[in-house]
């Protein structure tokens, strides 16, 4: 009997440089990650950080969970929770809300309380594409950003992950970063006074 599950079409979400990423086809509430490649350094990378954090993870909503793997019809996948809006919806992108802002007011509250868990879990992105955050609308009222590629450092030794104060000024440079790329490059979707209001000084 052959235990694979099948990745089909019609459950595609999307792919990248190194994976392409499909609905885990027994449970809508999570996808699989199918890598290229064996040794995915994106992949090791957050995999890594993961480990670092041990039961910590489980205290940072940015992060996904992940559940482990699974055999499929490509190869292991990898399952991690799908991001998806209260009402069953795919949550868009941070990238989309910001080129398209469909209301400013709450996308700068979104965005203000993103800064705060961002510096609360002291984050450590490999990059800060606002095309790897997630908005997700988690009530009428509500939205959180998820976080779901590009994740953990390539340093050999990553000393950020066990000392606070590094983690800390790591996560204020790659904040800063992303403040500055939205005042730079979507300068109609936040207001002046959000944007000032965003740096982490």
């Amino acid at each position: 009997m052959n235990s694979k599950i099948e990745m089909r079409e019609e459950l595609f979400l999307g792919d990248g440089n190194h994976k392409e990423v499909y609905i885990h086809p027994q449970d809508k509430s999570k996808c699989v990650k199918l890598l290229f490649t064996d040794d995915d350094p994106d992949m090791s990378r957050e995999f890594r950080y993961r480990r670092a954090l041990g039961k910590h993870v489980d205290d940072m909503p940015l992060l996904t969970k992940y559940y482990g793997t699974v055999e499929t019809d490509k190869g292991i996948g990898y399952v991690f929770e799908r991001v998806m809006d209260y009402d069953g919806a795919c949550s868009r992108t941070l990238l989309a809300e910001l080129e398209d802002p469909t209301d400013k007011a709450k996308l700068e509250q979104v965005m203000q309380d993103f800064h705060r868990e961002f510096m609360r879990e002291k984050f450590a992105p490999a990059g800060v594409d606002p095309d790897n955050f997630l908005v997700q609308r988690v009530s009428p009222e509500k939205s959180v950003v998820r976080i779901i590629d590009n994740i953990g450092t390539s340093a050999k030794i990553p000393l950020e992950y066990y000392v606070g104060f590094l983690a800390k000024r790591r996560a204020k440079k790659y904040w800063n970063r992303l403040v500055a790329d939205i005042a730079r490059d979507f300068p109609d979707a936040l207001s002046e006074t959000c944007i000032e209001s965003l740096w982490e000084r």
